[in-house]
């Protein structure tokens, strides 16, 4: 007798939380439709101050292989830039790393500079490369490994 009104005890209280959790509607039988729109970048977002923009600009100019990243090279702060301090150091080269978020303008900034939306983000010979996903497909191929050496040859 007692599983019998426990029975009926949760299903009550199942048919009570559908019931609070229903969506109203302003006339019965009618469906309710939700619409979303696609989340957008607001325009500020893409306007970085021209000091900044010159700050990355040099930083990208002035080191042969670049990282901007969570954290530094011996304490990345997520695991995407420890994937990519891992590929560059696998070539024993000094790279350049810059640590975002130390400074919220580079943050914001470096996705604005390079229409790339994530970070960590690679440049070498001033030319951006991509995230750690593209890092890891280029090393893979080899590819990365070609761009490696030839900046190392730029870096003597």
């Amino acid at each position: 007798m007692n599983y019998f009104i426990l029975f009926i005890a949760s299903i009550l209280s199942a048919a009570s939380c559908a019931l609070a959790f229903a969506p109203v509607s302003s006339s019965v039988g009618a469906v309710q439709r939700y619409t979303s729109t696609p989340l957008q970048m607001s325009d500020t977002d893409d306007v970085i101050s021209t000091s900044t923009q010159d700050k990355i600009q040099a930083l990208v100019d002035d080191n042969p292989v670049l990282l901007f990243m969570k954290g530094s090279k011996l304490f990345p702060q997520c695991g995407f830039s420890n994937s990519a301090c891992q590929i560059l150091q696998s070539y024993n080269i000094d790279f350049h790393s810059v640590d975002v978020l130390a400074d919220e303008e580079i943050r914001q900034g470096v996705k604005v500079f390079s229409q790339w939306p994530t970070i960590p983000q690679l440049y070498v010979c001033g030319e951006f490369i991509g995230g750690s996903d593209i890092m890891i497909e280029m090393f893979q191929s080899g590819e990365l490994g070609e761009m490696i050496e030839k900046a190392k040859a730029d870096m003597v």
